[in-house]
């Protein structure tokens, strides 16, 4: 475990998850059912030149996600036909990885655990972005969300994991509090390195001596000079892992991808942002907002993580579950995606 990972060990009550979490594919299956896999996922690319930029096969369980028909392009080939979910990024041709998103989540020092296979809960494509939401049922009628989105014209990859409890309710309607942690890995392809910055917690996917991606963890302060129980770091084996902890009902698990060569060396910022229903600032496991910003162009991000209200972030104002939109030169947004 690396220096910036090990460090994370000083939360309270149970050791990091990633202790124990399992860094190569073989380790979770068999060689030949990755392989397999693989394999259907690449048949599965080939039968999609035929359709449109954005592909779904429901029955297959695999979903394309990609800028365009065009080579070289970015896309991100997503199966979850088993009980993890394969993953492989693509930017401008060149594959960053191919292989298992893996996820490990303790509530109060217990560990979580899949009941149930995977499921679609939300595909969209339009002219300007894929989306992909899917659902996984966990002990203890807790859930794990994750979503999917690819930026056609703005050429970023968002992944997120939400980790969302029940509805109970204590005695006189207050609602329990939990310590949940979650750490996730990705090993990355061959050739691809990960590079961390040395004053804030933005990193970059190096390939050659090329950046190809830069990874925004939008949930983590920017600057390592705050603290924080979390980060963003290179794992055992060539993996880039995640992790978070939080105390509530909910935990959101962002993590932003910028795919655009031409914004490599330009400025780099995250916030998080304040969310406020009926004038009252709201808790984190409630909603979230981030705002992005390389360059000129910036991007809002929000997610409800309760039941959804009429809530404002930076100004704007929304009941949806999930949104993602970018900043006009008038300041004005436009959406890119909007799930109700």
């Amino acid at each position: 475990m690396s220096t910036a990972l090990s460090s994370l060990a000083t939360f309270p009550s149970t050791p990091s998850p990633l202790s124990s979490a399992p860094t190569d594919a073989s380790s979770l299956s068999t060689r030949q059912e990755i392989q397999a896999r693989r394999d259907g996922l690449h048949l599965d690319k080939l039968f999609a030149l035929a359709h449109p930029p954005g592909y779904y096969n429901e029955a297959a369980c695999v979903a394309l996600l990609r800028q365009s028909q065009r080579e070289p392009h970015d896309q991100l080939l997503v199966d979850f036909s088993g009980p993890q979910v394969l993953t492989e990024l693509t930017a401008a041709g060149r594959v960053l990885w191919s292989s298992l998103w893996n996820w490990q989540a303790t509530v109060d020092g217990h560990p979580l655990q899949a009941a149930g296979p995977w499921r679609e809960v939300c595909w969209h494509t339009d002219a300007d972005v894929d989306y992909l939401e899917l659902e996984l049922p966990l002990t203890d009628g807790w859930k794990l969300e994750r979503q999917f989105v690819l930026g056609r014209h703005d050429r970023f990859v968002l992944l997120a994991d939400a980790i969302l409890g029940h509805e109970r309710s204590e005695a006189g309607g207050k609602q329990p509090s939990h310590e949940i942690r979650y750490a996730s890995t990705i090993p990355l392809g061959e050739r691809v390195a990960f590079a961390a910055a040395a004053e804030t917690r933005e990193a970059w996917l190096v390939a050659g001596r090329k950046r190809s991606a830069l990874l925004l963890p939008l949930a983590l302060p920017e600057w390592r000079s705050e603290f924080a129980h979390a980060d963003l770091a290179a794992g055992l084996d060539g993996t880039v892992a995640l992790m978070q902890a939080a105390q509530g009902r909910a935990l959101y698990a962002p993590l932003w991808i910028d795919l655009d060569p031409a914004r490599a060396k330009l400025p780099v910022t995250w916030r998080r942002l304040t969310v406020a229903e009926s004038l009252e600032v709201q808790p984190r496991d409630v909603a979230a907002g981030f705002r992005v910003q390389i360059g000129g162009r910036q991007w809002l991000v929000y997610r409800s993580l309760a039941p959804r209200g009429n809530r404002t972030v930076l100004g704007q104002n929304y009941s949806s579950e999930f949104v993602c939109c970018r900043f006009l030169t008038s300041g004005r947004t436009e959406s890119i995606i909007e799930v109700q």
